[in-house]
């Protein structure tokens, strides 16, 4: 038996809205000290992982390891339901999840597990490159740059790091300095230049809209493109494989 309750409804729904855009399931993992999310798109061209330590929720109970497997589809046209005033309670027991939004009335929803299938590749990068920025100063690049392209290409230095697309004879390109203000950490061991699917991206930082820093790593134009953000009591990490340049 496993069950948890979450207060932050919006964090919840904007959480599984990302995640769905890129993934049709996902495997939870539960022991008594944290809940662990993976998932990855059926090419393995993106994986999210999650972490969340059990003091990320307002009640968290389980009497064993609890693994299972849920179909992220129909969890965003659940969690599309919630309001900022909600309260929602999950409880998985046998071959089913129970989800609860609580508020004047309780809405209950039983959910299905699936069968798992076989497990993630654990994934590990040789990144040069490494910055630490804040979070709204990275979401608005990344959308100012998709008014013009489909990729995003990244281009670092030991000075700055260029964001741009260039299609059709149309560029927009971000500079970003290491002296910059929205900067908290930047290093850079050699120069390198990567480019990467921005749908993807987009999806992905529909989890990330409250976050003060994100972590962005990335290397040679083989390496994968990590993005990560997190506090003390949860981590979000998420890679995509590059593009041919």
């Amino acid at each position: 038996m496993f069950r948890c309750e979450w207060s932050d409804s919006i964090v919840l729904r904007e959480l599984i809205d990302g995640i769905s855009d890129l993934v049709d399931t996902a495997s939870f993992y539960a022991d008594e000290k944290n809940l662990r999310i993976e998932a990855s798109d059926p090419s393995v061209i993106c994986k999210i992982e999650i972490e969340a330590k059990k003091e990320a929720f307002s009640s968290y109970e389980i009497n064993s390891e609890t693994n299972f497997y849920l179909d992220m589809n129909l969890m965003k046209k659940i969690c599309r339901r919630l309001r900022a005033d909600d309260n929602v309670s999950i409880n998985v027991e046998k071959e089913y999840l129970e989800f609860t939004i609580h508020n004047f009335v309780e809405r209950y929803f039983r959910i299905p597990l699936l069968e798992f299938g076989e497990p993630l590749p654990q994934i590990s990068i040789d990144a040069s490159v490494f910055l630490r920025i804040r979070g709204s100063v990275f979401v608005d690049l990344v959308k100012d740059i998709a008014v013009i392209g489909s990729s995003l290409i990244i281009k670092a230095n030991p000075e700055e790091i260029t964001f741009f697309a260039e299609e059709d004879g149309v560029k927009t390109s971000v500079n970003v300095s290491k002296t910059n203000n929205a900067i908290e950490m930047f290093k850079v061991d050699n120069e390198c230049i990567s480019k990467f699917n921005l749908s993807y991206i987009l999806s992905f930082l529909k989890t990330a809209t409250s976050v003060d820093y994100i972590d962005i790593s990335f290397g040679n134009k083989d390496t994968p493109l990590k993005i990560e953000y997190s506090s003390d009591k949860a981590a979000i990490r998420f890679y995509l494989a590059p593009m041919e340049i």
